[in-house]
C-alpha cells in the first residue's frame, strides 16, 4: 500500500484504542502523525481537536450550535427475529455536550440524559424564534427502545427536548411519546416557519407500517400512522404532532418494489425538510427520495418519489436540497459490497437529483470514493456514504469507513472530491459489536460544519468527536 505522511493535528491520548483504565473525556491533546493504512489519512484537512468521548463507543450523530458540539449515543435491539443486541449503559449513555470554544481542547460540560434502556442518535439543537420559546436555546432528540422489547410499554420512545441556553446546565422540558410498538423516533430536522412563526420537527418513525398481527392496526404503529410524523414544538414544552405520512396509509401500497440484498420499500427512515420548511424529502429506502408538499402542517401532499433502476441496490437514507437549483443531494446507505446476480457492485455512494418536477425528479449526477466501488484488494471497511451536507456549492458527507469526504457539487452532473479526512481505526469497546459492524474499523456517524468558524465537526462510533479544518 502507498504510504503518504500527512500532519493532521491533535488526538486524545493516542492510536492504541481504550486505555486499562478510565480517562476524563476532557483529558488533555497531543500531536500526532498519520502514516497512511488504518492509521488514517488526510487531503486538504486537518484535525485540530479530538475527544474520544471516554472510549464509551455508541457514539451516534453530531450537531453542533454555539460552539458547542452534541454528540448522540445509540443502541439496537429487534435487529433480527427479535433479538436484542445492544444498549447503551446509564453511565455512558447520554448526548454529550462539549464546549468546543478552544477546538484544540473541546471538554464534556453535560450530557442530555435519556430515559435507561433507549437511545438517543439524533439530535437537534436550534434557537427559537416565536413564543415562550424566543432567544432560548432548545435541544430536541429521537429516542428509540434498545433495552428490551419494543412491545414493553414501559419504554418511553418518542421526541425529548431539553432547554440548553446554558449548555452546561440543561434542563429537560418535555417528552412526546409516539407510542407502541415501533422502536420509537429515530432521524429528526428542525426547520421554522416564518409564514406560520411556527418551529417544526420533521422526523421519522421507522417501520410504522411493518405488518404486525399483535397490533390492533396491523401494522407496528398501533395507531396506523406512517412513518413520516411532523410535530410542532413552537412551544417547546408541549410538543405536538400536527399530521404524519406513509406508503400504505396514504397511497395504499409502496410506490416501488423492494432491491437489492436489503429489499425493503416501505421504511421510512428519514426526513429532510427544504430551508422554507414547505416541503419534505422523506427517505424510504428502496421507494426512493418521496417529496411531500407541507404548506398546510395538518395535511401532507405526495408530489412524487426517485426512482431506482432493478439493477440497483437502492437503500435511500438521508438527503438534503438546494432551493436555488431544485437539486436534491442523497445517501444510500448500501453495506453490501456485492448484492447478488444482476445488481450493480459497491458500496452506497452519493446521488444528485433534478427536482424541479417533483412529480418526475431525474439522477443526473453521482460521487462515488474508489472504495465505495468495492474494489478487491481493498482494506476490510463499512465503504458506504451515512449524511450527506449542502454547504454553499459543497457536500460534506460522512461515509463511514471513508470517513468525511467534501465534494465540489458546483457543476451537478460531474461532483468532483476535493478533501477529505480519515481518522485512524479504533477498536470498538462495545461487546457484541454494534449492529455486526466490523470492530477495529474508522466509522464515522456525522458531519456537522459551524459556518461562523469553518470548523468541521465529525463524530466516530468508536473514536468520538473530531474538530478539522480546511487547509485549502
Amino acid at each position: 500500500m502507498r504510504r503518504s505522511l500527512v500532519v493532521v493535528g491533535l488526538l486524545v491520548l493516542g492510536l492504541a484504542g481504550p486505555p486499562a483504565a478510565a480517562h476524563e473525556a476532557s483529558a488533555p491533546s497531543r500531536t500526532f502523525e498519520v502514516t497512511g493504512g488504518n492509521a488514517g489519512s488526510a487531503s486538504g484537512i486537518e484535525a485540530v481537536g479530538h475527544n474520544a468521548l471516554g472510549w464509551r463507543g455508541y457514539n451516534a450523530d453530531v450537531w453542533v450550535h454555539d460552539r458547542h458540539a452534541y454528540v448522540g449515543s445509540w443502541g439496537f435491539s429487534d435487529w433480527s427475529q427479535g433479538v436484542e443486541r445492544f444498549c447503551p449503559a446509564q453511565d455512558v449513555a447520554g448526548v454529550v455536550v462539549l464546549d468546543a470554544r478552544d477546538p484544540s481542547a473541546p471538554r464534556e460540560v453535560s450530557r442530555l440524559r435519556h430515559p435507561a434502556g433507549t437511545s438517543a442518535e439524533d439530535v437537534v439543537v436550534f434557537t427559537g424564534r416565536y413564543g415562550r420559546a424566543t432567544g432560548r436555546d432548545i435541544a430536541v432528540a429521537g429516542i428509540q427502545v434498545c433495552g428490551g422489547s419494543r412491545y414493553d410499554r414501559s419504554f418511553f420512545r418518542g421526541l425529548q427536548v431539553w432547554d440548553v441556553t446554558n449548555p452546561a446546565r440543561p434542563v429537560e422540558l418535555a417528552r412526546l411519546n409516539t407510542g407502541c410498538c415501533t422502536r420509537g423516533l429515530h432521524e429528526l430536522e428542525v426547520e421554522h416557519r416564518p409564514d406560520l412563526r411556527k418551529t417544526f420537527v420533521y422526523a421519522s418513525v421507522p417501520a410504522s407500517e411493518y405488518p404486525d398481527s399483535a397490533s390492533p392496526s396491523g401494522r407496528r404503529d398501533e395507531a396506523g400512522r406512517g412513518d413520516f410524523r411532523l410535530i410542532d414544538v413552537t412551544d417547546p414544552r408541549a410538543p405536538a404532532e400536527v399530521s404524519n405520512w406513509g406508503v400504505h396509509r396514504n397511497l395504499g401500497a409502496p410506490p416501488a418494489p423492494g432491491l437489492g440484498c436489503d429489499p425493503d420499500n416501505q421504511y421510512g427512515h428519514s426526513a429532510m425538510p427544504s430551508p422554507d420548511g414547505r416541503s419534505a424529502f422523506v427517505s424510504y429506502w428502496d421507494s426512493g427520495f418521496v417529496a411531500l408538499d407541507v404548506t398546510d402542517p395538518s395535511l401532507p401532499v405526495y408530489r412524487g418519489t426517485t426512482r431506482y433502476g432493478l439493477d440497483e441496490d437502492g437503500d435511500a437514507h438521508s438527503s438534503d436540497f438546494d432551493p436555488a437549483r431544485r437539486l436534491l443531494f442523497s445517501a444510500d446507505e448500501d453495506f453490501c459490497k456485492t448484492s447478488g446476480a444482476g445488481i450493480e457492485k459497491g458500496f452506497g455512494y452519493l446521488r444528485v437529483w433534478d427536482y424541479s418536477n417533483p412529480a418526475a425528479p431525474r439522477q443526473v449526477g453521482e460521487y462515488r470514493t474508489p472504495n465505495s466501488i468495492g474494489a478487491s484488494d481493498q482494506q476490510a471497511g463499512d465503504y458506504t456514504i451515512h449524511n450527506p451536507l449542502l454547504i454553499g456549492s459543497e457536500v460534506y458527507a460522512s461515509w463511514y469507513t471513508d470517513g468525511i469526504r467534501i465534494i465540489d457539487v458546483r457543476d451537478a452532473t460531474a461532483p468532483r472530491e476535493v478533501a477529505h479526512f480519515v481518522p485512524p481505526s479504533e477498536n470498538n469497546p462495545v461487546k457484541p459489536s454494534q449492529r455486526g459492524v466490523l470492530t477495529n474499523t474508522t466509522q464515522v456517524w456525522g458531519v456537522a460544519v459551524d459556518e461562523t468558524t469553518g470548523l468541521i465537526y465529525a463524530s466516530d462510533m468508536n473514536s468520538g468527536l473530531w474538530i478539522l479544518r480546511r487547509t485549502r
